[in-house]
C-alpha cells in the first residue's frame, strides 16, 4: 500500500448511523453517501463498516461474507444486499389487477362516473407499476381485465361503441375480439 494513500475516516453527520440487520438498503445508501461526502474510498468503506454494526450476531455474519476480508466494497455490498435485502420488493403483481377485477365483478362491475373514478383510481398506478417494472410488456397484456370490470351493462354499451367507431375486431368465427387498449379505453 502506497504511503500517501491515508484512509479516511467516515464521520457521518448523523451519529446514530448503524446497521442493525434491518432496511439494508437504506443503511448503505446512507453510509455511501456518508463516505462520499467525507472523500472516503471504497476500500474505506469496506474497512471501516464494521464500526457500524450494531449487534454482536449482525457483525458475526457481516465478517463472514465475501468482501469483508479482503476488503471489496463492492463484494461486501452485494453480499449484504442479498443476505438481508428483501427477497420480493414488488409493489404490485399481475394479481393485484385480476384481485381488483374480481372485486369489482363482485360488486356488479363499474357501472357509474363514481364507480369508475374509484377503479381507474386504483387500476392506474398498479397499471402504470407493471409497466414500468417489466411485470408486463403491454398494456393489452391486461385489457381483457381492464374490460372485465365493468358491468354487463357497460360492456354491452363499450360493444356498442365499438361497432359505430368501426373499431370491433371480428374473428374468423364472427366472435368478439378486444381491440388495442388505447381504442378499448377511448369507448
Amino acid at each position: 500500500m502506497a504511503e500517501d494513500s491515508r484512509m479516511i475516516k467516515i464521520k457521518p453527520q448523523d451519529k446514530t448511523l448503524g446497521f442493525n440487520g434491518t432496511n439494508v438498503e437504506r443503511f448503505l445508501a446512507d453510509y455511501q453517501l456518508a463516505a462520499r461526502l467525507d472523500g472516503a474510498s471504497e476500500l474505506d468503506m469496506a474497512q471501516q463498516v464494521r464500526f457500524f454494526i450494531r449487534g454482536a450476531e449482525v457483525k458475526d455474519i457481516v465478517e463472514t461474507l465475501d468482501g469483508f476480508e479482503p476488503p471489496n466494497w463492492a463484494l461486501l455490498k452485494a453480499a449484504m444486499k442479498s443476505h438481508w435485502g428483501r427477497i420480493d420488493t414488488a409493489r404490485f403483481t399481475t394479481q393485484d389487477l385480476e384481485e381488483l377485477v374480481q372485486g369489482w365483478k363482485a360488486k356488479g362491475g363499474v357501472a357509474s362516473v363514481v364507480d369508475f373514478q374509484g377503479f381507474r383510481k386504483t387500476w392506474q398506478p398498479i397499471q402504470s407499476y407493471l409497466l414500468r417494472k417489466d411485470h408486463i410488456d403491454l398494456v393489452e397484456e391486461i385489457k381483457r381485465l381492464y374490460y372485465q370490470s365493468f358491468s354487463a351493462g357497460v360492456q354491452e354499451r363499450i360493444r356498442d361503441q365499438l361497432i359505430k367507431d368501426k373499431t370491433m375486431i371480428t374473428t374468423q368465427d364472427n366472435r368478439f375480439k378486444l381491440p388495442t387498449f388505447e381504442i378499448l379505453k377511448k369507448a
